[in-house]
């Protein structure tokens, strides 16, 4: 609340050693001076009022509180003297200092941070923007009109702010089933300069991408710049139903849910196809290999989907552009991927995360599979290298495929990457705007097609059967040719999958927008869809 992080933005930083030397009649009267400071005189005086009384009443109340906070101010000259004071100063400065974004990048923890927009204290709104880009998991909410002891103010309910936020979890879970220690690590001398602790090196083979020292498709090199929430494939606690709520909400996401009606289903081993996740294996860790629509524009559906209907936060395995703070690429949405348990996409975060029997959510087609060109509606681009195939044989892993459809045909590209970028003017000021953007494959063009919508079809995902990795035993991960087989029957799997939900939603009922929403309307539960025995 307010957090004191801020303390080294403060005018008070730079008073720790004038406050304390005041003279004494000066000190006396300081609490009445900044007392202005700490909220509406008025907000903190009718936090003793009872609301249910009349109006008379309640303003007889409000004068008393009123007089009642002199000698609470009078008194902090006598609990805070010049001494205790200049100490508080400095603990302070130096707490404010220790939290810096080395440190916040490496907590893994949920956080809310409630924030006052009238704290004249310290930049309490500033620092709550501040806080969400540095911290994984982080929740602002701000108070309109509330100063720095907002919660001493009438009208704020911490316990409503809560429940506003869905932020309070009755038990503590997390995306592994072993989650690891929250060891800090020992800060470390820095290396001379010249030293650019490269590390081991990745070839980033099967889609992903760069994998070196830091896990995050760059060097080490010794600066002091910190890139935030690159490296965090720890396990996380999952955010509650009611976070993910808000965020739909905040996004926007909650209203396209109504208008698209995602349905899932799920495979067993002997290729029986029900409705739901019935199917999906519990067993971990488990890989999930999915094709791309364009723009990714399902992937949030796919991930709230996973969330709300089985419990599983699924761990993206996203390009590392989504993780630049200047990126063209992420649309300033860095932060909604790291919440969600996303990192970018290296063979050493895949391996961490399968390690730790996390569920991985994998694209091999990357983003050149993402920014389709004309034609190309459910065309996988999957490389020729089998590498997620291996890693995950190194863990017994079981690979689940799983297709998507309803994004590439509900939108058509008027012009592709290219022809954008070949485009006079336009052309030139794309290829400078994505110079310094990450990439994973050489062919990668990381420009968004120009597109507009064709209609606004229903969306379907259906796991595919479940690949076992288990069984096959160490020998698979040095075997090429298994592991080859095994990637091609991932990929076929795939396409399997997308020819059956584009062929099975020709008998949904409710496949088209009009009568699925008078359905949900009236019904006030989900549309049903096409039946799978048939």
């Amino acid at each position: 609340v307010n957090p004191a992080t801020s303390f080294d933005k403060s005018i008070w930083s730079q008073l720790g050693d004038v406050l304390p030397s005041l003279p004494a009649p000066a000190y006396e009267v300081l609490p009445f001076a900044i007392s202005p400071l700490l909220g509406n005189p008025l907000s903190l005086a009718r936090r003793r009022v009872d609301s249910d009384q009349p109006l008379p009443s309640q303003a007889v109340q409000t004068v008393s509180s009123l007089f009642a906070l002199m000698p609470v101010l009078d008194n902090l000259k006598d609990i805070l003297p010049p001494e205790t004071l200049r100490w508080k100063l400095q603990l302070l400065a130096e707490g404010a200092a220790r939290v810096d974004d080395a440190l916040l990048s490496s907590l893994q923890q949920r956080v809310l941070v409630v924030a006052g927009d009238a704290d004249l204290l310290i930049p309490s709104k500033d620092e709550s923007d501040r806080l969400k880009n540095a911290l994984r998991t982080c929740s602002v909410k701000v108070v309109e009109g509330a100063g720095h002891a907002l919660l001493q103010e009438a009208d704020v309910d911490i316990n409503a702010i809560f429940d506003e936020m869905g932020f309070y979890a009755p038990k503590i879970k997390y995306t592994s089933p072993k989650p690891v220690k929250r060891a800090l690590k020992k800060p470390q001398k820095k290396a001379p300069s010249g030293n650019n602790g490269s590390g081991s090196s990745g070839n980033g083979r099967g889609g992903l991408g760069n994998g070196n020292g830091n896990g995050n498709g760059e060097a080490s090199s010794g600066s002091e710049k910190v890139l935030l929430n690159q490296d965090n494939a720890r396990s996380i606690e999952l955010p509650t139903l009611g976070e993910l709520a808000k965020v739909c909400d905040d996004i926007g996401l909650t209203r396209a849910k109504q208008l698209v009606s995602p349905v899932f289903f799920s495979t067993s081993p002997d290729n029986e196809v029900v409705t739901g996740l019935e199917h999906l294996p519990k067993g971990r860790p488990l890989i999930i290999v999915c094709n791309h629509q364009t723009l990714a524009l399902d992937l949030g559906f796919l991930i709230s989907g996973l969330l709300e209907e089985g419990g599983i936060l699924a761990r993206g395995l996203a390009h590392p552009s989504l993780f630049q703070d200047q990126s063209s690429t992420n649309a300033g949405m860095r932060g909604l991927f790291t919440n969600f348990g996303a990192v970018p996409v290296t063979p050493r975060n895949m391996f961490k995360l399968l390690k730790n029997e996390e569920v991985v959510l994998l694209f091999p087609g990357g983003a050149r599979e993402a920014l389709k060109q004309k034609g190309e509606d459910y065309q996988l681009f999957w490389p020729e290298e089998q590498e997620f195939v291996r890693i995950a044989a190194k863990f017994g892993a079981t690979i689940v495929p799983l297709s998507g459809v309803g994004i590439d045909d509900s939108v058509d590209i008027i012009a592709s990457s290219q022809e954008l970028l070949d485009f006079p003017l336009v052309g030139d000021f794309l290829k400078q705007s994505i110079e310094n953007v990450q990439t994973v494959r050489e062919d990668e063009t990381l420009v968004f097609p120009l597109t507009r919508p064709r209609t606004l079809n229903r969306l379907y995902f259906k796991f595919g059967r479940p690949i076992e990795l288990a069984e096959a035993g160490p020998g698979l991960v040095s075997d090429k040719e298994a592991c080859e087989e095994i990637y091609q029957q991932a990929k076929q799997e795939v396409e399997g999958g997308i020819a059956y939900l584009k062929k099975k939603r020709e008998q949904d009922p409710y496949k088209d927008i009009i009568p699925r929403v008078l359905y949900e309307r009236n019904a006030k539960k989900k549309a049903p869809t096409f039946n799978t025995n048939y």
